[in-house]
C-alpha cells in the first residue's frame, strides 16, 4: 500500500511554530485558534490526566501518550483528506518518530551549550504573530484566549530556535559547493537533466551504519551487486526484489518511486541515471544514507531543451561609482559632520577635484586612497536608499547628501553600462540547487547518526517503524 506521504525528519516537528498559521481574531470566538495547536502542549483549561503512559524513551528523556495524541490530532486537524487514507498505527509510528527526533535534536543542542535570548523568542513570536496578521500583543491575547499557557508556547518556540541553530552548526556550516561541483552539475543540465524533466523510477536500497567502514561497506556492495546480477540476468523482477530486500520507503510496491522531477534528485542518483535509457539498471552506488540500484522506468519533459528559465537572458545594470563617506566621531558630532559634508559638496560644484577631496576627507580608508573610487557595481546591490540617489543621477553629477548607517556620504556617477550577467546567475542558481541538495544529504545522515548512537526504547504498542526513517 502506497500512502499518500511519509513523514520526512529532516523536515522538523509535524508542527514547526514559527511558521504555523492561527486563525484570525475574529475567528476566535467560535472555536478558538483553530488549527493552532502544539504537539504535546495542553490548555490551560484541559483536565489532568489521571494516567499518562511512557511511549519512548529517548536517552534520559521520555515520550508520553499525550503528548503522541496532541501531535496526532493536530496533524489530522490540519490534513484531514491525507492523513486520513493512512492507517491510524502507521500514523501513530510516523508521528512518535518524529518527536523521538525532535527531542534528540534538543539534547543535542542542549550539549552543544546552545543558548537562545529572551530576544530571540520574542523575535520568533513576533514573526508568527506577523504571519497571521497579528501584532504580538492581540497574538499573546489570541493565545490567552484559547486557553493555552504562553509560557508553554514561549518554550515550544526556543526549542525551534535550538533545533534551527544545532542544525546550522552540525549541518548547514559543512556544506560547501565548490566551482567544480557547479561545473559538473551544469554540465548535467546541459546533457541530460533540465528542470522540467522528470523520471520515473524504481530503487532498492540497503542501509549503511552510520560510520560504516570500508568492510562493512563491501560487504552490503556484494550484496547489491550480487542483486543486479540476478535481476539483468532475468532470474528475478526488479519490483519482486525490491519488495524482498529493500530498506527504502518504497520497498511493498516494488522499489516503484513514481515520477520524480530532475531537479529534486540528489548528485548522486544524477550520476547513476547518466547514460541510462528507459528499462536500464543503473551500477551500485552510494546515495546519501546507503547503496543504491535505480532502475529508470520512463522520462519525460525537458530533456535537452532549457526551461523558459534558463533561456532568459539576465541583464544588469552597472554603476561605475565616487564616493566620499563622513562618520560622526568623538570629536566631530554629527551636527559637524553633517556641515563638513555641505561645504564638501559646495566645494565639489565648484569645480573641485572629487578624487583629491576624497583622499583628504573620506572615511572610507578602502576607497580613500582610490580617490573614493569603489568601482563598478551592480545596483541591485546597493541598499534602497543609495540606488535610488544613484539612478536620479546623470553621468559626472554629483549627488545630494545623504544619510547611511555609515554616515553622510557624497557620490560622483562616473559612468552607467548594462552588463549581460546571465551566465552568473545560472552558476548562482545551479550553486543553491546544489546547496539545498547537499544540506538535504548530510541532514538526513546527520540525523541517522544521531538516531544510532542515542538509546531509544519505543513502548508504543504495534509501533511500525517509518521506512527509511533514521
Amino acid at each position: 500500500m502506497k500512502y499518500p506521504f511519509v513523514l520526512s525528519p529532516f523536515a522538523g516537528l509535524l508542527v514547526f511554530v514559527l511558521a504555523l498559521p492561527i486563525a484570525s481574531a475574529q475567528q476566535l470566538g467560535s472555536g478558538g485558534l483553530g488549527s493552532f495547536s502544539l504537539g504535546g502542549m495542553s490548555s490551560q483549561n484541559q483536565k489532568p490526566q489521571s494516567l499518562d503512559k511512557i511511549v519512548a524513551v529517548v536517552n534520559n528523556d521520555v515520550i508520553l501518550k499525550s503528548e503522541l495524541d496532541s501531535a496526532v490530532a493536530e496533524l489530522k486537524q490540519r490534513n484531514p483528506g491525507e492523513i486520513g487514507q493512512i492507517p491510524p498505527n502507521v500514523l501513530r509510528s510516523q508521528v512518535l518518530d518524529q518527536l523521538i527526533m525532535r527531542q534528540l535534536q534538543i539534547q543535542k543542542a542542549n550539549q552543544d551549550g546552545i543558548k537562545v535570548s529572551k530576544a530571540e523568542v520574542q523575535q520568533g513570536l513576533s514573526r508568527i504573530a506577523q504571519r497571521n496578521n497579528m501584532n504580538l500583543q492581540q497574538f499573546t491575547q489570541a493565545v490567552a484566549q484559547s486557553g493555552m499557557d504562553m509560557s508553554q508556547l514561549r518554550q515550544h518556540v526556543r526549542d525551534e530556535i535550538k533545533i534551527s541553530k544545532v542544525r546550522q552548526k552540525e549541518v548547514m556550516e559543512k556544506v560547501s559547493i565548490s566551482d567544480q561541483d557547479v561545473d559538473r552539475y551544469l554540465q548535467n543540465q546541459s546533457l541530460r537533466f533540465s528542470r522540467n524533466h522528470q523520471y520515473h523510477l524504481r530503487q532498492i536500497k540497503l542501509d549503511l551504519p552510520a560510520g560504516a567502514d570500508s568492510t562493512t561497506t563491501g560487504v552490503v556492495r556484494d550484496r547489491l551487486e550480487s542483486v543486479r546480477h540476478q535481476i539483468t540476468s532475468g532470474k528475478t523482477s526488479f519490483a519482486d526484489a525490491a519488495r524482498s530486500l529493500s530498506q527504502g520507503s518504497h520497498a511493498a510496491d516494488g522499489g516503484d518511486l513514481g515520477w520524480v522531477s530532475g531537479s529534486s534528485l540528489p548528485d548522486s542518483f544524477d550520476s547513476a541515471l547518466a547514460g541510462l535509457t528507459a528499462g536500464q539498471i543503473s551500477p551500485v552506488f552510494r546515495g546519501p544514507d546507503g547503496l543504491y540500484l535505480l532502475k529508470l522506468e520512463d522520462e519525460r519533459g525537458g530533456g535537452n531543451d532549457q526551461s523558459s528559465d534558463d533561456q532568459k537572458k539576465v541583464m544588469v545594470t552597472e554603476a561605475h561609482l565616487r564616493h566620499i563617506i563622513l562618520k560622526p566621531n568623538e570629536i566631530r558630532s554629527d551636527a559637524r559632520t553633517r556641515k563638513l559634508a555641505q561645504q564638501i559638496r559646495q566645494r565639489l560644484l565648484a569645480g573641485d577635484d572629487f578624487a583629491a577631496l576624497a583622499r583628504k576627507y573620506s572615511d572610507d580608508k578602502a576607497t580613500a586612497r582610490q580617490g573614493g573610487d569603489v568601482g563598478w557595481i551592480p545596483l541591485n546591490r546597493l541598499s534602497p536608499d543609495t540606488r535610488r540617489h544613484v539612478e536620479n543621477l546623470h553621468k559626472g553629477e554629483i549627488s545630494q547628501i545623504f544619510q547611511t548607517h555609515d554616515g553622510y556620504e557624497i557620490i560622483k556617477l562616473i559612468a552607467r553600462r548594462q552588463r549581460d550577467e546571465t551566465q552568473e546567475a545560472k552558476r548562482n542558481k545551479a550553486r543553491e540547487t546544489l546547496g539545498r541538495k547537499r544540506a538535504s544529504e548530510q541532514g538526513n545522515l546527520w540525523l541517522r547518526k544521531l538516531r544510532d548512537e542515542a538509546y531509544v526504547d519505543i513502548r508504543m504498542p504495534n509501533y511500525q517503524p517509518t521506512p527509511g526513517s533514521p
